[in-house]
C-alpha cells in the first residue's frame, strides 16, 4: 500500500457524522445505537500547496488510486497513519506553485 507523503496545510476541515440506527416508538420516544464497529469514520478536507514541478507526481498518485484504492496518510494532528481514499480533488496551477484541494475519506479496508 502506498503512502501519501505530500504535506497538507494544518488548517484542514474534518467532517464527522457517526452512523446510527434509530427505532422510533410512540410519544416521541426513540432508541439509538451505533451502526457497526466503524461507525465514526472521518472526512478530511485538505489543501496541498506544492511546487509546480511536483504537479504531475501528485496528480498521477491521485489518479492511480482513482477513488477506489486506499492509501496511507498521516493527518497533521495524529501520530499514526490511517487508510483513506480520495474520490474528489481539484487543482489550481500558478506560475511557481500549485494548490490542490481534496477530500480524504477514512476507510477500514
Amino acid at each position: 500500500m502506498e503512502t501519501f507523503y505530500w504535506p497538507v496545510k494544518p488548517d484542514m476541515g474534518v467532517d464527522s457524522e457517526p452512523k446510527t440506527k434509530t427505532v422510533k416508538f410512540g410519544d416521541g420516544y426513540e432508541q439509538r445505537s451505533h451502526a457497526g464497529l466503524n461507525n465514526d469514520l472521518k472526512k478530511y478536507n485538505v489543501t496541498i500547496r506544492i511546487d509546480r514541478s511536483d504537479v504531475y507526481a501528485l496528480e498521477s498518485f491521485l489518479s492511480r488510486h482513482g477513488g477506489v484504492s486506499a492509501f496511507l496518510w498521516t493527518p497533521p494532528y495524529m501520530h499514526h497513519q490511517i487508510r483513506v481514499v480520495c474520490r474528489k480533488w481539484s487543482s489550481n496551477v500558478e506560475a511557481l506553485k500549485a494548490i490542490f484541494t481534496a477530500t480524504f475519506e477514512q476507510v477500514v479496508n
